[in-house]
């Protein structure tokens, strides 16, 4: 019996080809499909966790700014509502709990920096109102009505935001590191208004009202920026014990002093959430003092957005190919039991089974199935490739449309009269955000291996095969839960 259900099986597909035809072009289609949508899930995760790895895990000690206007609002309300205008003041984050955060198992290194004033002494800092017209509506001075030269100390060259992004670089000398004593690097324009070259010592004077000190510093690099970001021209970079010194008083005390710009780099970007709670459980008190620990997320949706929005889509596609090839499978495969309602009536009179008939059906669209599985494979490749990039390549596209025609961010001047109040450390120019300290140097992933792999062949046929034996059961056991006389006078 079992050797006549597999020729039953091989008589009916070769003499009713038409039907044959049909189900290999649609199981031909539907394995295509499937195919290219499993191997760009997994190519999708693939590039995800390599981009993870890449960006090694950022993560954000910031003032929480959304707290602090909102606090700030009010107590405009409570002191006269439209009145009053309500003053932002930013939170301090002291060093000491950097450092102490930064001790942990999770972190490889970190950054930050202090920014102070001072004023030229022993030469000239640029005029940068030189060239604007008579009865300018604005003039600039410098940082936060302090002293005519910024000074942003940092623990390491490297991590400079203009270093990090590209737009500056020395055109000569050597960049300073934690050990380099009085050691400054300088604009070019700075440079060249006072024929100033390195080896050349200048001094500056602190910003300190009541008791000014004059310091002086050896000039180890010139560098230059495309940046054309207030003051740039007359920007100091040294390194923060430098820095520290032209703090005011009341900023450095006992040593202490506060930080901005913090960054934990972290040792694998899958330790983003416990380094996190670490710190959490560590000051507990982060909230109540307006900080907060960011996750550096935006890198992480430029790099990988689009190709997450690709495996998304490719997600859903996949779904709507499995119900959209049971209910098409379905149905061809109940028109057919229809058909051979009568050959099963007769076969069940003569004392087949309900699992040898069952057993034949299933043969048949087995044999079919794999036919039209071992044919996908060969254009399978083409089509997962062209399908994957040829997403990725519209996803990138919009996601870029979106970035050029996103709204700024505000700067200075929020809404709803609010207004920051102060600096930051020793008069230090700060924005109203508190920066952008996000990365903008990653590149977006354009191109995706969409190969499929030996793994993906065996999920299409584990898959393909499910399908096809859900879409038999349904009709088949609808049938051949009659007795052969009702099939048969049903027939008739």
């Amino acid at each position: 019996m079992f050797k006549s259900m597999f020729k039953r099986s091989w008589l009916s597909i070769t003499r009713k080809t038409s039907r044959t035809i049909i189900l290999i072009i649609i199981l031909f289609v539907m394995a295509n499909l499937m195919l290219a949508t499993i191997a760009i899930q997994r190519a999708v995760v693939e590039s995800t966790d390599r981009a993870k790895a890449s960006l090694g895990g950022i993560v954000y000690l910031q003032p929480d700014m959304e707290k602090v206007r909102q606090e700030a609002m009010k107590d405009a309300q409570s002191l006269g509502g439209g009145n009053f205008r309500a003053q932002i003041k930013r939170p301090n984050i002291p060093i000491a709990i950097v450092m102490d955060i930064a001790n942990s198992e999770y972190v490889k290194d970190l950054t930050y920096q202090l920014n102070a004033s001072a004023n030229a002494n022993s030469f000239e800092a640029i005029d940068l109102n030189a060239d604007l017209p008579a009865g300018a509506g604005f003039r600039i001075g410098g940082p936060m009505g302090r002293g005519d030269i910024s000074i942003t100390g940092i623990n390491a060259y490297d991590f400079i935001a203009g270093v990090e992004n590209g737009s500056m670089s020395l055109s000569s000398g050597h960049p300073f590191d934690e050990s380099t004593e009085n050691g400054t690097i300088i604009s070019y324009d700075l440079a060249d208004k006072n024929n100033l070259k390195i080896g050349d010592q200048i001094t500056l004077t602190t910003t300190d009202e009541t008791s000014p000190k004059s310091i002086t510093l050896d000039i180890v690099g010139i560098y230059d920026s495309t940046t054309e970001a207030p003051n740039q021209q007359n920007m100091l970079y040294m390194n923060v014990q430098t820095a520290t010194q032209f703090l005011l008083e009341e900023d450095y005390i006992d040593d202490s002093y506060s930080v901005g710009d913090v960054k934990f780099f972290l040792t694998s970007a899958e330790h983003k959430d416990a380094f996190i709670e670490q710190a959490n459980a560590k000051y507990p008190n982060l909230a109540d003092d307006k900080l907060t620990l960011n996750i550096d997320i935006a890198a992480y949706e430029q790099m990988a957005g689009p190709i997450e929005s690709v495996g998304n889509f490719a997600a859903v596609m996949l779904l709507i190919v499995i119900v959209a090839s049971v209910l098409i499978i379905t149905l061809i495969i109940t028109i057919n039991v229809k058909d051979r309602r009568y050959e099963m009536g007769v076969l069940m009179s003569l004392g087949a089974t309900k699992k040898n008939i069952l057993g034949q059906n299933l043969a048949e669209l087995l044999i079919i199935g794999t036919t039209a599985f071992v044919l996908s494979i060969l254009p399978s490749a083409f089509v997962a490739h062209a399908m994957g990039n040829g997403l990725l390549e519209q996803q990138v596209a919009t996601s870029q449309q979106n970035q050029q025609t996103g709204m700024p961010m505000r700067g200075m001047m929020g809404s709803g009269g609010m207004t920051t109040q102060g600096a930051g450390p020793g008069g230090g120019p700060v924005s109203f955000m508190g920066g952008n300290p996000f990365r903008s140097d990653v590149e977006t992933i354009d191109e995706i291996n969409v190969t499929p792999s030996v793994q993906d062949y065996l999920i299409l046929f584990l898959a393909g095969y499910s399908i096809i034996i859900l879409a038999l059961v349904i009709p088949t056991a609808n049938i051949l839960r009659f007795q052969p006389k009702i099939i048969l006078t049903g027939k008739e």
